[in-house]
């Protein structure tokens, strides 16, 4: 199996099959061609892949276009353990959604408005919603929208062809949204729902509409707001859109790949196609700290090879907003000494730009007393608005900034072309794929008129050039990673593992008879303002005071509580009035020793669902489902299917065990980073701090374990985190005790079905899940298996209650549908954290494991109900 995953070989591929698909596209060649010079053709091509897959009757959905690649392509199948848990990374697989892979440079915009445009005038839809992740990026698409809606040439085009829109209406959610309209909207003005029309716009016209989600990884990684709420308005059915386009050039979750792209122009091809700034970072540096008159004169550099076209801009990139404008403020006082200049002249050539300025606590007073306010009626805020402002203009000729201090977040929505240096202030600033696509893509961008390919310097700090390479690497081009799974020379390890088949079946009917009584509610502790502590390195701890703003005063309650009344039920609002809630509060919060002047927003809603029960209907049934059993099954491991993991896991929290002088645990491609790995155990071995950076990353991450001990069925033994760790080491120690030590992976393999309550829910509100137990250990000499779950120390949080409580339910249901088959086979389950793994191992030496709970699983059981 291969070392590496081309991220090229897990685009979904499409084939040109339908005819009457192909000839629209053709249709409209001579407007793409006008759109899009022979330079950027790929943007054609990525308009055509949207259009191929919108216009296909073969491909219903995206399922049905995953499926027809899972099958067909060994790459994509070896990425994941099964096609269910393929699809499963996809949430919008029931409908036409797919994924465009631009890199930031090349142009999303252009590729948006013609797939629109297209969608529009072929009336594959009849109205256009482009939904954006920020107000900043909602003005810009504006823009650029309506500069082409308005082109001539483009318009004359589309009326040759007899387009149903020949130029599509430009505008946002604060209009009414008719027919032959683009609307441009930020996600957050649809959640909030203030002023605009989307929801009545789009309510049961999801099917004659087509959605572009741009920067989408913030739908599906986070980052820019509330990922769960984009997805949420995408898949509700009071809209049912069918149509979906996704764009983004950081196309990452957790650092993996997007599993539904179907056009990938990556920073690669925009790199060798000249498209975009040719990337230089640093390797070697003979002064060995980030200094500023390093940075100065790389600027300089700049200054001197380009100005005589562009100003050049070098940016600094932060991790977080209070760092960022303490950087800005070290830049300043800088230049001041440098260039001899007053500190208004400096601040005339730099700006800080954050998307939120905090307003208490330490990161509030270290802003405060960064940013320099020039009067008494200057804010944070009012300069961070203000530098918003002056970003939108830093590339126009007469305009004085040299240098922007940034959040490493805060990058969609620039359109700054004169960029030639990015500096990582810190590493974490660089610290993964969507970090460095995010903040490198707009370094990237290439000024107009240009005579050739400029460079952009990375000018990293020269401890973190391997890091920076290894992650630019994965981003370009391939990911190194190893893999384990079932090794046929150690098939004597593998032993019979059985597991139930559970299905939904009704259990019982429930028909209430007559309403409930009272509201019952037992309210938390609140106040108006709570003490945070922030714990820091050198300073300790420090304490803020943040004050409640969500809290209602108990009048305001009142009245909102009679009002949420009257709106669910006329006749239990005449029941409860005013005073009737009132005394109620008061009374609850005496009870529970709380203030009795306000609510806090937890215990409101708190009182809310106590009235849930009160609006239940009389005489319906409804019925109860439930997972049972249905039948035994067999996991047979040696068809478990092959696991990797990537050098960054390894590096970050993970531990590798493989047997002692076996030259064979990793073969083919793989032998070839194994080998790497192994010299850089050795240089770890014998020059420890001394060693390089890389030997010491992953020197201590590889373990070795003698033959007679490593008793599992895989080639390595593979754990994250240091629980894990710990215990592994202590397996091995102890291997006497068992005949096999089998691992087992995260998803795919072995699981049964859970139900817990998510913290903070009401009564009614029951998640189901599916629980995928660690080790499966074969005690030495016997048919019994322990089979653990690792936890953190008193890590009791309500999921692992329900793991505990249900685990021991499946366990004993397995037993007894094992003794029914006549199988010899009895499990037992515990649940495990570092401070029982001694007792547990004296528990396993005397025999007495069948009725020994470790202090976590009594916790969690005490805890249940």
């Amino acid at each position: 199996m291969s070392i590496q995953f081309k991220i090229a070989d897990q685009v979904l591929k499409m084939p040109k099959v339908d005819s009457d698909a192909e000839d629209i596209i053709a249709k409209y060649s001579s407007f793409l061609a006008a759109m899009s010079s022979d330079r950027y053709e790929f943007q054609r091509a990525a308009v055509a892949a949207a259009l191929r897959f919108l216009l296909s009757p073969k491909y219903v959905d995206l399922e049905t276009l995953a499926r027809e690649n899972f099958h067909a392509s060994p790459k994509i199948a070896q990425r994941h353990d099964n096609c269910d848990a393929f699809l499963n990374r996809m949430p919008l697989r029931k409908v036409k959604s797919a994924s465009l892979d631009l890199a930031t440079g090349t142009g999303k915009s252009f590729v948006m408005y013609s797939i629109a445009a297209i969608a529009l005038a072929e009336g594959i839809a009849e109205r256009v919603l482009v939904l954006c992740p920020s107000l900043t990026i909602e003005e810009e698409l504006i823009e650029k929208f309506q500069m082409l809606a308005g082109n001539a040439e483009l318009v004359g085009i589309m009326k040759d062809l007899d387009a149903k829109v020949v130029i599509p209406a430009i505008g946002t959610g604060r209009d009414t949204v008719h027919t032959k309209m683009i609307c441009i909207e930020n996600i957050h003005a649809v959640y909030e729902n203030t002023g605009s029309s989307i929801r009545d716009s789009f309510r049961g016209a999801g099917e004659r509409s087509l959605v572009l989600n741009d920067e989408a990884h913030h739908l599906f990684s986070g980052g820019g707001g509330d990922p769960k709420k984009w997805m949420e308005f995408l898949q509700d059915p009071e809209f049912g859109f069918d149509k979906i386009i996704n764009v983004t050039g950081t196309p990452y979750t957790d650092d993996d790949y997007f599993c539904d792209v179907i056009f990938r122009f990556g920073l690669k091809d925009a790199i060798e196609r000249g498209v975009v700034k040719k990337p230089d970072y640093k390797i070697e540096d003979t002064l060995k700290k980030q200094s500023w008159e390093k940075t100065y004169s790389f600027h300089q550099h700049n200054v001197n090879e380009y100005g005589n076209q562009v100003k050049p801009i070098s940016i600094v990139v932060t991790q977080e907003i209070a760092t960022c404008v303490e950087v800005y403020r070290e830049l300043i006082d800088f230049l001041i000494e440098k260039e001899g200049i007053s500190k208004a002249e400096a601040e005339a050539k730099a700006i800080w730009v954050t998307s939120s300025v905090p307003t208490t606590g330490n990161t509030g007073d270290r802003v405060k007393a960064a940013y320099g306010p020039r009067n008494d009626k200057d804010s944070a805020e009012k300069r961070r608005k203000e530098n918003l402002e002056t970003l939108k203009r830093v590339d126009v000729p007469g305009n004085s900034v040299e240098w922007i201090v940034s959040v490493s977040m805060l990058t969609e929505g620039w359109d700054v072309k004169n960029v030639f240096q990015v500096v990582p202030h810190e590493s974490r600033a660089f610290s993964s794929k969507l970090l460095i696509s995010q903040v490198l893509g707009r370094g990237l961008r290439v000024p107009p008129n240009m005579d050739e390919q400029p460079t952009l310097l990375i000018n990293n700090h020269e401890a973190w050039s391997e890091p920076i390479r290894r992650i630019l690497r994965e981003v370009l081009e391939v990911e190194d990673r190893l893999t384990w799974g079932f090794d046929e020379r150690r098939k004597s390890y593998a032993f019979p593992i059985f597991n139930l088949q559970y299905e939904v079946k009704q259990t019982s009917v429930e028909v209430k008879r007559e309403r409930a009584s009272d509201p019952e509610v037992t309210f938390l502790r609140q106040a108006r303002s709570t003490t945070h502590y922030s714990t820091f390195k050198d300073t300790g701890t420090l304490t803020a005071s943040i004050a409640d703003k969500e809290l209602l005063e108990l009048e305001d309650a009142v009245t909102a509580l009679r009002l949420f009344l009257k709106l669910k039920d006329e006749k239990i609002a005449a029941k409860w009035t005013k005073t009737k809630i009132r005394d109620y509060i008061v009374e609850a919060l005496k009870k529970a020793g709380q203030d009795t002047t306000f609510l806090s927003r937890e215990n409101y809603l708190r009182m809310q669902q106590a009235f849930g029960p009160l609006f239940r209907e009389l005489d319906v049934e409804h019925p109860r489902l439930s997972q049972v059993a249905d039948s035994l099954v067999s996991v047979d491991l040696s068809a478990t299917p092959r696991q990797s993991f990537s050098e960054n896991l390894l590096k970050e929290h993970g531990t590798l065990y493989t047997v002692e002088g076996d030259d064979k645990s990793f073969t083919g491609e793989e032998k070839v980073l194994w080998d790497r790995y192994q010299k850089l155990h050795g240089m770890w071995k014998e020059y420890e701090t001394d060693a390089s950076e890389d030997a010491q990353a992953i020197g201590p991450r590889l373990q070795v374990v003698s033959s007679d001990k490593f008793k599992t069925p895989w080639n390595a033994h593979f754990v994250t985190y240091e629980p894990e760790r710990q215990f592994t080491d202590l397996l091995f120690a102890n291997a006497a005790f068992f005949d096999s030590i089998v691992k087992i992976p995260n998803v795919g393999v072995y699981s049964f079905p859970y139900s817990y309550k998510p913290a903070g829910k009401g009564k009614s509100h029951v998640t189901n899940d599916r629980f995928n137990p660690d080790f499966f250990l074969k005690v030495a000499g016997k048919n019994n298996v322990i089979v653990v779950e690792i936890k953190s120390v008193g890590d009791d949080q309500p999921r692992n209650r329900a793991k505990c409580r249900d685990g021991l339910k499946h366990f004993e249901d397995l037993n007894q549908a094992i003794a029914a088959a006549g199988e010899p086979w009895r499990y037992h389950f515990l649940f495990l954290s570092p401070e029982d793994y001694s007792h547990f191992f004296d528990t396993v030496k005397t025999g007495n494991y069948d009725t020994w709970r470790s202090s976590l699983m009594q916790e969690l059981l005490s805890k249940q109900g």
